[in-house]
């Protein structure tokens, strides 16, 4: 009885005041854009199929969803750069040159000029332009599938387009999960992209932890976004710590989306924190999915960045979200909401700019 009243002591000291957490120093970083953070052990990552990625493209004219390798949808993984594919499988690969063809086709038909090629250097697929307006790389980097395309207005947006394609051709290489390199350019799943620190993105990446299944955590790395100035179209306070909060919650608990949705943390419910050594917020939630009666756990933590070095301190969005069924299907014991707190703590505490090994 006493193990159990001090426990929930804990958990009410922790929820008011924010329990300082740290990631134990064994765990390995992996890295988000120009972010690292810590994780517990070996973990899926999101990306895109190749096959949903061609068949979303054909019959649709879109794109497909991100997902894990076995095809469950992780929900928020982002990528402003490009899209990259999980590895190919043996059967992809033999396809990869004919899809590469339509990618062209579909420029030519769309412009109705002729496709020009241009040298891909060390790089193993194609680099092209139409009119002097469009510019794509549709390369294989290992085994998976890079694509990358800008669409431009003007002669002078061509060219910078055509910079940004040489320094793509390269400087693009491949990234191992946990491999975080050390020098300025953006992180993204199966890739490293180069680029001095002065590329504008917006990444989103999402893992799956392979110990504890039931959670999925995502880290986001963007460019910080200049304050909107009075009068703008932009609400002033579009780039706050509260702002953002709200906009996150608000698409996870709009109508529909869950039977229920309650905050863990009362008075005050949203707790300040330091995240990557920027003021930030922290929620806890506990949620109710519509094909469910036990509660799952959401944790959010944002900061805003510095819109001054807005490359070297990004806008940083971070959460860890519990789906029971995903362990539970694997004979695997959900955690418990004071585990997945601890858990999203001890992550959100490593989360910082990218040092390298």
């Amino acid at each position: 009885m006493r193990r159990k009243y001090l426990a929930l002591l804990a958990s009410i000291i922790c929820g008011s005041a924010g329990c300082s957490e740290t990631a134990p120093p064994e765990w390995p970083k992996e890295c988000v854009g120009r972010l690292q953070l810590a994780l517990p052990g070996e973990a899926d990552q999101g990306a895109y199929l190749f096959k949903d990625l061609i068949v979303d493209r054909e019959k649709y004219g879109g794109w497909a969803s991100t997902v894990f390798f076995d095809g469950q949808h992780d929900g928020w993984t982002a990528f402003s750069i490009s899209h990259i594919t999980h590895p190919l499988t043996h059967p992809e690969k033999q396809l990869v040159a004919r899809e590469f063809q339509k990618i062209v086709d579909r420029a030519t038909k769309f412009h109705k000029s002729k496709v020009v090629f241009l040298p891909v250097n060390k790089q193993h697929g194609q680099a092209w332009a139409v009119t002097n307006r469009d510019i794509g790389l549709d390369v294989i980097v290992n085994d998976s599938v890079f694509l990358w395309g800008n669409a431009t207005s003007s002669d002078t947006e061509f060219v910078l387009a055509k910079e940004k394609l040489n320094r793509l051709i390269n400087g693009l290489r491949p990234r191992t999960l946990f491999d975080v390199p050390s020098e300025p350019g953006l992180c993204l799943p199966y890739v490293f992209i180069p680029d001095g620190g002065q590329e504008k993105h917006a990444i989103a990446m999402t893992y799956r932890l392979k110990e504890h299944p039931d959670i999925t955590v995502n880290l986001k790395s963007e460019t910080a976004k200049a304050t909107p100035k009075a009068g703008a179209d932009i609400r002033q306070d579009s780039v706050t710590n509260d702002f953002r909060t709200d906009t996150f919650w608000g698409t996870v608990t709009a109508p529909g989306n869950l039977k229920s949705a309650r905050s863990i943390w009362h008075l005050p419910a949203r707790q300040s924190i330091q995240l990557a050594g920027c003021p930030g917020q922290e929620t806890f939630l506990a949620v109710v999915r519509n094909d469910s009666a036990e509660e799952d756990y959401i944790y959010l933590s944002v900061a805003r960045g510095n819109p001054d070095a807005p490359e070297a301190a990004p806008d940083i969005r971070f959460f860890v979200e519990q789906q029971r069924e995903n362990a539970i299907k694997r004979g695997i014991t959900p955690l418990t909401q004071d585990e997945v707190l601890k858990l999203a703590r001890q992550i959100a505490a490593s989360v910082g700019p990218r040092q390298g090994k």
